[in-house]
Order: structure tokens, then sequence, then C-alpha cells
């Protein structure tokens, strides 16, 4: 991957530059036409024995692009974490949270128009927080709830996301 992505042309032409998925599957020996491969990868890096990186791909997570890296290199497993909130699309597959520690999303825009995106490990860091910005405490579902509703009287636009990532096999 950090061959392909420090090349200075893609190894496969496309619009998204030498980082694009489509050339990991090429590079892999198959067909991008015929691979779910809309995206591409960034932040490459190594800790340790874990590869990491981050993806930025279309409607959700190019799981068959990453089967295929297993195919090739059997040894490997991959564990993600995706969101498309625009399809309330929040899921993970590292189910003892190894990888990926955040298990709630919070997007947030208070009465006074202040915009939050945050990532919490537990319902309890959560509601803290909450209460911090809210100037309030916020301890429950019922507290969360009701100061939304004091906030979209102040301001129709204000409003609140708590979303969960599902687990996924």
């Amino acid at each position: 991957m950090k061959d392909l992505q420090d090349r200075k042309t893609p190894a496969v032409k496309n619009g998204f530059g030498t980082s694009w998925l489509g050339c990991l599957v090429d590079a892999l020996g198959k067909d991008w036409d015929k691979v779910s491969c809309r995206g591409d990868w960034a932040n490459l890096e190594m800790v340790g024995e874990t590869l990491r990186f981050t993806t930025e791909t279309a409607w959700g997570p190019c799981n068959e692009t990453f089967d295929l890296v297993c195919e090739k290199f059997p040894s490997l497993r991959y564990y993600y974490q995706t969101e498309e909130p625009g399809m309330g699309f929040y899921e993970t597959n590292d189910s003892e949270g190894k990888y990926f520690t955040d298990k709630y999303i919070v997007d947030l825009c208070t009465a006074k128009g202040k915009y939050f995106c945050e990532y919490f490990a537990d319902r309890e860091s959560l509601f803290a927080w909450l209460g911090e910005v809210a100037g309030k405490t916020v301890r429950s579902e019922q507290d969360a709830k009701a100061l939304f509703e004091e906030w979209a009287q102040e301001n129709p636009d204000s409003c609140c996301s708590i979303n969960e990532y599902v687990v996924v096999d």
C-alpha cells in the first residue's frame, strides 16, 4: 500500500489518486471493475504489528476489497469502524473493542449554534460530556431528551443525534 501511495501516478487511471482502493485491488491481481472499491485510504502507518489506516468510501465499508487482501494474505484479519450519517449507518466488526473503543458518536448543535461531533466509549462519559456542554447535570436518556427539547424551543436549528455502533460479523 505504501508503494502504491508513494507513486507519482496511480497504478490505475482514476480520479482519486494513488491511494484509490481500485489501485490496491489491481495490485492484488483482480479487476477493480468487479470488486467494490469505491473509496481511498489515508493515514497509513504501522503501529507495532498492526497496519492502521483510514478509508473514505461511499455508502459503507468496502469489505470486498479487504476480504481480497485477506484472501491473498491469509494471516491477516481486518477490523473496522464505519459511519455513514446520511444513511444512519454506524457499524464495527471489533466485537471486543480492542481496536475501536468508541461505542457512541454524538452530532450536536446547541441552542447557541455551537456544533460538536464527539466519540465515546460508554454512555456515562457521553452524558457527563453533554452535561459539561449544557452546564447542567445529564445522567440519562430522559435528561438528554429534556435538554434537547429545551434547546429546540430556544433555537429550532439546534439538534442532537446520538448513535451507537452496531457490532456486525
